[in-house]
């Protein structure tokens, strides 16, 4: 049975059983009441483990006064799960997009992460990626020791989440109040790496301590303190089938041989449709409109990977206690991560020129040109030129963050607080690559056989067809493995970039109140004032690009040395393939031969490969000014009142809270504009192809200035009712935002010509023709008026069933909205169609449903007592819509003002990050210090942004997966404990630009530890 099918199967399974079991519980509910009174001398058992984290959540959910689900444990460490990610994701509504195997960043109720916030102790955090959102496997879950989600806002928390705010707190020493000595050691075993040559890493390992302690003095009061560190060392395995991110639409017109399907090179480039869909005013009709086309990358492709992933964590806290009416707080978090990668690729990279349907068969590898009706690919063949790419990969991202706070009670009714604090991120990506491509003799000057003259290949791919999920590819007498025949020496290309340069820094003060009241209805009231200001920089990428090696003698010894002797990994991408191979070779009369047939190709050692090409070991360029920098600073100033109340209205207990926020933010952003000068190489068939375009080196540059300010009052509501001694009603009423992400707010602008590296751009005007602007400095926030109603029942403290529903209505939406700039570039004026995403005055809407159901069988006997279950479950609708920058409807501003509409061949998208169903189940079972727990996790497909293009679709298909734990404390001092992520090896699908259109896969395999915890 596939892996997809056990995974639907056992999900199933899964949560019919736990269906079935929750709606016994009235019935055993009631028969528990039924039982006998407990003597004041029978023995009271003491719950742990995961029923005693079950409780802590449907205790954290039951006492607060807004909608929030959570997890707390006692101890620092005893979260349950291997990251704050994984934790996360077992809150009801909460769902991660996952990258390099673990859980990233994190959705709340279906909805992206953009619409969400996140604070550690109470502040907001910075990253490295250009958006608002944390990358949670940054941080060790060991170093906290408590998580909520906040579905409903309250005025006094940071504004920020239309879907909810995230809250982490790590452990206050004085209110910890113990002593406690903990070290943990955690062995990680990945079985794909298993199957790497040469691994980095076969085990990894994960090793963690921490301590607290508090002292009580008789001249400056009473003090605690806290440190954990972390050493994370492990591998990241991963195997990949890829696309280009560009893609281009090309019609399907036999009549017209000048561009499209039936043109005789290119049927188009990087972000081009060449469909003329401009609405004509005369006719109101687009003239390509209905035609017929095929989206086509410019290149397929595999890789194969090499990790290696270290994190080194250290956080801190000293709470200070003078006296008993003043406290001091002071904590700070540090992380650095070193993430590596050895990337050995091998790509198809012409692509874009599909044989058309009327091309000869004579000599054709037996595949039919197929198409669907939305224009994917399902096969087609081609003359390939093959391609290895060897790419060495390192991203360094530090986190530093941490701030002092001040709490003073005035009198015994008036409490005064302040805290200051500073989180910064800086993420540095460096990469080194170096491509070489087949020639028509090998490396000794033997005939390179199924070449011809210029080196191509005849190739057939067929797309996701009987079993398989990624492209197969078929060739007539060639040898993928066979490195001697990459001999192209004109055409070695070394490339040397620093690739991402991000800097973020959060500064921020805020100033807060608390008054208790006298009053039978409002109980305190509080308020407070905040300044925060965010800076963000994010250059692009800079390059140094060597072209010019043409040495067929070095070329030769460089292979020689650098080949290596063995594919670097055996099973290949064999659990996607549906038990074919990945390449397949054939001779003139269709005849399999098994040189070259299989799931491997030929690669080389990336440092000894660009060290043969450039001549010397490669250096990375410093970043560099360009038009395409982002340079951002937003400073926001808030304040805000709220009364908290706890009344009886007739026989029921009303409790919650209301209050205003008043928010006034200003945005700055920079951008450079300046003389553009290009770099070009000449390829094999002797054409100069434009490689770069840059600022022309020592030229003036000139600054331009963009932004906005706006000013949003947020007023909330929170009512919890009483309704018996154990149902509870809640309600709430709220307005909030959502602040676009920093990178969305630059002014730089990116050429789409240039976008896909896989392609050769031989013309100016191709390569400058249209491009995308990096942000939109006038960009406004999202705001949306939200209602809540949800009902709670909890009949004893290990059972809740709650329903809940939510409606949020959006104030804005995105469109896309194309302008002409002119650009000067080698001394020419030239005009480009730059396409800007902006926010508009549409409405839209969201409304959805959740479920909360947990229960612990502890009423029945024998060894049933010890097992319990909860089921989490989401669902949602929106007709909000995000239309795609290049496929999508458009509106063009021409030059002199007139607005063109243009038609979209692609369905808009929902919002970023949303899915309409996410769900989780835990089944566990407890017996004394034996826990052992099953999780089951599904998210729907959702629209995951590109960051540097975000209006271009890209689509993460449904993912439902699977994680075991299982522990054992040996005594009170020393815990065991085994835990999987991923089980049945569930992979990552994406689609661009459309749900069905193959984008890439990612295999990441099984993650396991093995770990021992000690305490003292």
């Amino acid at each position: 049975m596939e892996n997809g099918k056990f995974s639907r199967v056992l999900s199933k399974t899964v949560y019919t059983s736990t269906l079935a079991c929750m709606m016994a519980i009235p019935i055993m509910a009631q028969e528990s009441d039924t039982a006998p009174a407990v003597d004041d001398a029978t023995e009271v058992i003491e719950v742990k483990g995961i029923r005693q984290t079950i409780q802590d959540s449907i205790s954290i959910k039951r006492l607060s006064t807004s909608i929030v689900d959570g997890l707390s444990a006692d101890d620092i460490g005893d979260l349950p799960a291997l990251s704050i990610g994984e934790a996360l994701e077992t809150l009801t509504g909460a769902s991660s997009h996952r990258e390099q195997g673990g859980a990233t960043e994190i959705s709340i109720r279906g909805l992206g992460p953009f619409l969400g916030s996140t604070v550690f102790n109470g502040r907001e955090a910075a990253n490295g990626s250009g958006d608002r959102s944390v990358n949670f496997s940054q941080f060790p879950s060991e170093l906290f020791n408590k998580i909520a989600i906040y579905k409903t806002q309250e005025a006094s928390l940071i504004e920020g989440g239309v879907s909810g705010q995230i809250s982490l707190e790590t452990v206050k020493p004085l209110d910890y109040g113990k002593t406690r000595f903990q070290a943990q050691v955690k062995g990680n075993w990945n079985p794909g790496e298993s199957d790497i040559n040469n691994s980095a890493q076969d085990f990894g390992s994960r090793i963690t301590a921490s301590f607290v302690d508090q002292y009580e003095t008789d001249n400056i009061g009473d003090i605690g303190f806290s440190i954990g560190v972390q050493k994370d060392l492990k591998s990241n395995p991963e195997q990949e089938a890829r696309t280009t991110s560009g893609w281009a639409s090309c019609k399907i017109d036999p009549s017209d041989t000048g561009s499209g399907l039936y043109n005789s090179g290119d049927c188009g480039s990087s972000g081009t449709n060449n469909l003329n869909l401009e609405v004509d005013p005369a006719t109101g009709v687009a003239p390509d409109q209905g035609v017929p086309y095929i989206f086509v990358p410019s290149s397929y492709s595999y890789r194969q990977n090499i990790t290696e992933d270290d994190r080194e964590s250290i956080f801190a806290a000293v709470q200070w206690r003078p006296s008993e009416t003043f406290e001091v707080n002071i904590d700070a978090q540090y992380s650095d991560r070193v993430f590596q990668e050895t990337r050995n690729d091998f790509l198809f990279p012409n692509s874009r020129r599909p044989d058309s349907a009327n091309v000869s068969r004579d000599g054709q590898l037996p595949v039919d040109l197929v198409i669907t009706d939305e224009g994917s690919l399902v096969s087609a063949t081609y003359l390939q030129r093959p391609e290895t790419i060897s790419a060495f990969q390192e991203r360094m991202e530090e986190y530093k963050g941490g701030g002092i706070s001040f709490i003073y009670d005035v009198s015994d009714v008036l409490s005064i607080s302040s805290d200051f604090s500073v989180s910064k991120t800086e993420r540095r990506e460096n990469i080194y690559e170096t491509r070489l491509r087949t020639s028509n003799t090998d490396i000794n000057g033997n005939s390179v056989s199924g070449t011809d003259a210029n080196g191509y290949a005849e190739a057939a791919i067929v797309v996701g067809q009987d079993g398989s999920l990624i492209p197969l590819m078929t060739l007539r007498n060639f040898d993928v493995n066979n490195a001697e025949a990459f001999a192209n020496a004109s055409e070695v290309r070394t490339r040397v970039d620093t690739n991402q340069f991000r800097n973020n820094t959060i500064t921020a003060f805020r100033t807060d109140f608390e008054y208790l009241t006298d009053s039978e209805v409002i109980s305190q009231i509080k308020g407070g004032v905040r300044y925060s200001k965010l800076e963000y920089v994010g250059y692009p990428r800079t390059r140094e690009e060597y072209t010019d090696f043409n040495d067929a003698d070095a070329l030769k010894a460089g292979i020689t040395n650098c080949k290596n002797d063995s594919f670097p990994e055996s099973g290949f991408l064999s659990s996607v393939t549906g038990g074919q191979p990945l390449f397949t070779n054939l001779d003139d009369d269709g005849n399999v031969i098994a040189q070259g047939t299989g799931n491997t190709y030929a690669t080389f050692d990336p440092l000894c490969i660009a060290t043969m090409s450039i001549g010397s070991a490669p250096v990375f360029p410093d970043p560099e000014d360009t038009v395409a920098k982002v340079d951002v600073e937003e400073k926001t100033t808030a304040v805000y009142l709220q009364a908290d109340y706890d009344t009886l209205i007739g026989d029921y207990g009303v409790r919650g809270n209301f209050g205003i926020r008043y928010v006034t933010t200003d945005v700055t952003s920079l951008g450079l504009r300046g003389p553009l000068e290009t770099t070009t190489a000449i390829n094999q068939e002797g054409l100069e192809v434009i490689t770069s375009i840059d600022l022309v080196s020592g030229a003036e540059l000139i600054e331009v200035a963009g932004g906005s300010s706006y000013s949003e009052l947020l007023p909330s509501l929170n009512v919890v009712v009483d309704v018996s001694d154990d149902v509870l009603l809640r309600g709430a009423v709220y307005r909030a935002l959502s602040r676009p992400s920093p990178s969305d707010m630059g002014f730089g602008r990116s050429f789409n010509g240039l976008a896909d590296e896989s392609e050769e751009v031989e013309s100016i005007d191709v390569a400058i023709g249209t491009a995308t602007a990096n942000g939109n400095p006038n960009i406004k926030p999202f705001t949306s008026w939200n209602a809540d109603v949800a009902i709670e029942w909890y009949p004893n403290e290990d059972t809740i069933l709650a329903f809940g529903t939510y409606y949020k209505s959006f104030e804005g939406g995105f469109e896309n909205v194309s302008t002409t700039e002119t650009f000067t570039v080698d001394g020419q004026e030239l005009d480009t169609l730059v396409t800007v995403q902006q926010t508009n005055n549409d409405t839209s809407a969201i409304y959805g449903v959740e479920m909360t159901a947990t229960h612990a069988f502890s009423y029945l006997p024998s060894i049933w007592s010890n097992f319990g279950v909860k089921l989490s479950y989401n669902w949602a609708d929106s007709d909000f819509e995000v239309e795609d920058t290049n496929f999508g409807s458009s509106n063009i501003v021409a030059a002199d003002g007139t607005v063109i509409q243009r038609v979209g061949i692609v369905d808009p998208a929902e919002i970023f990050g949303f899915s309409d169903t996410v769900m989780s189940g835990q089944f566990y079972y407890q017996d004394g210090g034996f826990n052992a727990q099953l999780i089951y996790k599904y998210r729907s497909e959702y629209f995951q942004q590109y960051l540097s293009t975000p209006g271009n679709l890209r689509y993460v298909g449904s993912t439902g997966v699977y994680e075991a734990r299982v522990s054992y404390k040996v005594n009170k001092n020393l815990k065991v404990s085994v835990e999987a992520i991923n089980l049945f090896d569930e992979p990552k699908r994406q689609f661009i630009p459309s749900p069905n259109n193959f984008g890439e896969i990612n295999v990441y395999g099984p993650r396991i530890y093995v770990g021992i915890q000690y305490k003292l």
